[in-house]
């Protein structure tokens, strides 16, 4: 088997597949299209909170029936990544985000006619399932039709519009909702999702035509050889544990805990928390593109760029533990944004990836990674909660709750920060 595994991995490529032409309008064609469907994944990934009163009115099932209503859509999405690493590199981002996206529409078909808990858990499955490709998809074209030098900015950018679909996930889904009831709001995005996967599948090529005889088939390694480089590849180890920690506690914060304790430690009420977590999202949209701007052109280094974000990051969640802010509405608003921003930098962990293997091994290093960062939300999502619950019935007050849970955080984001510093660097040119 070892032989094997050196044989295989011999034969890997080390040179990248192309060099993607700059600025080519189909190009920004691709970008914008899979930006939709990127969006569109992340408005069913949280359109739950939002109707989650209906959701237990109409389905008659438990909070702890809903919760694992609102986590089956990450574990599917996580365990998906598995055959989207062989995937992408095979068929392409093209098909799979394609016919997956309508998979994951079918699925929101049935979740919005769903009669029971089980209909809806099949719904929310198919859906997690059908969203799983939209992002992996995304930065496998992204590398197909851009030159690395761009490609942390572009990932960036994609990732900034990808928060347009929390957006539309809230007041403008609650309006929807309020006219035509849960079942019609989720039916028609679900729908409308359909469409955009039917109008990508028309409109994208996966890369430039004067690129094809260049394309998969460039006597790519087998899959025993691919899988066995990276795994045998430290950096794949050490980023995927820091993007786990990273984004887990991130969004463990962001999606659920930051809401009940800025209500119920501060005592800010909802409007008030609502606009504070409103500057969460905006230093995550800001952070995005920045932190790809700064590993592409004026830092130049993967590595500096997530190193800076998770020392910022560290820093604020533990502030955000050790109620340093107190209830002051400006350092609030400081932290939150800062919150943001610096996980935002993280997005630069795919980036730092792409570049550490062959051209074409890209998808599968891409989704080999974001199986630990869907992995790691929703384990902080369901262990923060472990952690507050254990801390209520040993008679603490919510705010030594809120302390313990957001300590487990920073220490989870200082590990990944640790972790991270033994990576090799490596350079927008692909130069390690």
């Amino acid at each position: 088997m070892d032989e094997t595994l050196r044989d295989s991995e011999s034969k890997i490529p080390t040179d990248r597949p192309h060099e993607a032409p700059c600025s080519s309008p189909k190009g920004w064609l691709v970008l914008g299209l899979c930006s939709l469907l990127f969006i569109s994944s992340q408005f069913h990934r949280v359109s739950n909170a939002i109707i989650a009163v209906q959701l237990r009115e109409d389905l008659n099932i438990s909070a702890e029936s809903l919760g694992v209503l609102s986590a089956c859509f990450f574990y599917a999405f996580a365990v998906m990544q598995v055959p989207l690493a062989l995937f992408l590199d095979r068929i392409g981002g093209r098909l799979c985000m394609g016919a997956l996206s309508i998979l994951g529409a079918a699925g929101g078909i049935i979740f919005s006619v769903a009669g029971g808990v089980q209909g809806a858990v099949l719904g929310r499955v198919l859906l997690g399932m059908g969203m799983a490709g939209n992002l992996m998809g995304s930065l496998k074209l992204i590398s197909n039709w851009f030159p690395p030098q761009q490609f942390a900015t572009l990932s960036g950018l994609l990732l900034a519009l990808g928060t347009l679909g929390n957006m539309l996930a809230a007041t403008p889904l609650a309006l929807m909702v309020e006219k035509l009831g849960w079942r019609w709001s989720i039916g028609l995005s679900a729908v409308g999702t359909g469409f955009l996967a039917l109008v990508f599948l028309a409109l994208v090529r996966e890369r430039p035509s004067h690129l094809k005889d260049q394309s998969l088939t460039s006597a790519p390694a087998s899959t025993l050889g691919q899988v066995g480089y990276l795994l045998r590849l430290r950096e794949y180890w050490l980023i995927s544990m820091a993007t786990f920690f990273r984004y887990g506690t991130f969004v463990a914060i962001q999606g659920l805990w930051a809401g009940p304790y800025l209500i119920q430690v501060l005592g800010l009420g909802p409007v008030r928390s609502g606009n504070i977590l409103v500057l969460l999202n905006l230093g995550l949209v800001l952070g995005s593109p920045l932190g790809g701007i700064l590993s592409d052109r004026w830092i130049g280094s993967r590595k500096q760029v997530v190193v800076m974000g998770l020392g910022v990051m560290a820093v604020a969640e533990l502030a955000l533990a050790l109620g340093w802010c107190g209830d002051d509405p400006l350092w609030l608003a400081v932290l939150f944004v800062s919150l943001g921003l610096s996980s935002a930098f993280g997005q630069v962990m795919y980036a730092h990836i792409k570049d550490m293997v062959p051209g074409p091994m890209t998808g599968m290093a891409l989704t080999g990674i974001n199986l630990f960062t869907m992995l790691g939300a929703a384990s902080f999502l369901q262990g923060l909660g472990w952690v507050l619950d254990r801390w209520a019935q040993g008679g603490g007050s919510s705010q030594e709750a809120f302390t313990a849970a957001f300590l487990s955080a920073f220490g989870g984001v200082a590990l990944a920060l640790l972790l991270y510093l033994f990576t090799r660097e490596a350079h927008p040119s692909g130069r390690n």
